[in-house]
């Protein structure tokens, strides 16, 4: 597979990530949700994947597609139970705003775009930020807009410090969606690892 289409593939990926982890678009976009976990489950690169997006479809088909943020407001949002955190910083530090949040704003400020308060309430260092802006700089590489690799540069300072510790949180919590979800956020950041040649992070 060439370069270009393996970028394509991980822009597709990093946008369902984002779909999934922003809440604005869990609650409003579960339809095409649902329609891109039917194309990753059969056009995946790993099998593990393919089973979860289809585990999450089906769940959803018979459950209703309400379900989706329910489950993210009891996971995410309500701060007692199972709660999980989506803030970078929190997994670094314990505290929100912190070093992680500096890290992306560092990046963002390398870009044209800025964070739209609109669609993102939440600081830059939440997770459903931190996918969607590593989507959005997999696009403007492809399309030869940024010429520096900063996505690779996000994933190396952000995402890969703390991916496995919210992958792990999310496969042991009781959610029958984001338990789904978190095998494919793993099976995601050890193929950055791979692609980007970028080691596993032991902190």
């Amino acid at each position: 597979m060439h370069k270009l289409e393996i970028d394509k593939a991980r822009l597709f990926l990093y946008n369902i990530l984002s779909l999934l982890f922003v809440e604005e678009y869990v609650k409003n976009n579960a339809e095409q949700i649902i329609s891109d976990l039917e194309i990753l489950s059969n056009n995946s690169f790993d099998e593990d994947v393919s089973v979860a997006a289809k585990e999450i479809v089906f769940y959803l088909k018979e459950n209703g597609f309400d379900k989706l943020y329910v489950d993210y407001q009891e996971l995410f949002i309500v701060p007692f139970g199972e709660f999980v955190s989506l803030s970078a910083s929190w997994y670094h530090e314990q505290r929100e705003g912190g070093l992680m949040q500096l890290k992306v704003r560092d990046i963002l400020a390398k870009t044209k775009i800025r964070k739209d308060e609109k669609s993102f309430m939440a600081p830059e260092d939440h997770y459903g930020f931190i996918f969607t802006l590593s989507a959005y700089l997999i696009e403007q590489q492809i399309k030869n807009e940024i010429k520096e690799d900063l996505q690779k540069e996000l994933f190396k300072t952000v995402t890969n410090l703390y991916c496995d510790e919210l992958f792990y949180k999310l496969i042991g919590s009781s959610s029958k969606i984001y338990s789904h979800v978190g095998v494919i956020l793993g099976n995601v950041c050890n193929f950055e690892r791979a692609y980007l040649d970028i080691p596993k992070s032991t902190k």
